[in-house]
């Protein structure tokens, strides 16, 4: 696999070492097809502030087209790891048994079997003190409005614990993610229409109003849930609260 990784600005070499190994991860969906990735890691706008520190474009050619990413987040490995995810989401979408995968529920519940049987999502490396804890946040990897199906696949292919997507039935924010018994469910606003879903267990949120980001903070403070969805009394999207592998809070909102 030939990888060009080319730096602007101040990124350590251990930093550079990470993304290269990110990068790698994307060998095994090429079917021993010879790969290139180009890709340009340079600190962003925002590097004297907290976050959105560091942006990641990468390109490569794939199946007769080229294919393209781009990403910021707090590190390098973070924005890396956005920029592999997306391309890997474009690679496999591009192969012909992603379409059965998307359109036949029967080939979801086997790739949900299988998942099963699998390695989960790594869990919490270390829990830190509450007050410690900051908050990182980042964008959904769903860029455009998904029904549910399709959200079970970026669920599977991203080997995440939650997905935030907007539906497109109702154009509302939604989760789905795995349940403790081992199903998929799928988060949705009280009162909305998604109740009716089959593919998932559907599950209202517990919060029959808005919260605002301090109060949904101040219950995962107490309870060290692995992750909150609530609707943001700001601005209205329905949000997820988690506890990142560092220890510290990240909060993603849908695009």
């Amino acid at each position: 696999m030939d990888i060009d990784i080319t730096v602007d600005g101040q990124v350590a070499p251990g930093q550079i070492a990470d993304a290269r190994q990110l990068v790698e991860s994307l060998e095994r969906y090429a079917d021993d097809a010879p790969m290139a990735v180009r890709l340009t890691l340079r600190e962003g706008p925002g590097r004297s502030g907290p976050s959105q520190s560091f942006v990641v474009d990468a390109s490569m050619p794939f199946d007769g087209r080229v294919l393209a990413a781009h990403a910021s987040a707090p590190t390098p490995a973070e924005a890396t790891d956005a920029v592999v995810r997306r391309l890997r989401r474009q690679m496999r979408r591009i192969v012909d048994s992603q379409v059965a995968m998307r359109n036949d529920p029967r080939t979801i519940q086997k790739a949900i079997d299988d998942f099963r049987q699998a390695d989960r999502p790594l869990p919490i490396k270390r829990l830190k003190p509450p007050e410690e804890r900051e908050i990182v946040s980042r964008r959904s990897y769903a860029s455009s409005p998904e029904p549910t199906l399709s959200a079970i696949v970026d669920l599977l292919e991203d080997a995440e614990l939650f997905h935030v997507f907007v539906h497109v039935r109702t154009n509302e924010d939604a989760v789905v993610h795995w349940r403790d018994d081992g199903r998929i469910g799928l988060l949705y606003p009280p009162g909305s229409a998604l109740g009716d879903e089959t593919d998932v267990v559907p599950e209202p949120s517990r919060y029959d109003e808005p919260l605002s980001l301090g109060t949904a903070r101040s219950e995962m403070d107490m309870l060290n849930h692995r992750f909150l969805y609530f609707v943001d009394a700001e601005d209205g999207r329905g949000k997820v609260l988690y506890l990142r592998a560092d220890g510290d809070y990240g909060l993603v909102t849908p695009e």
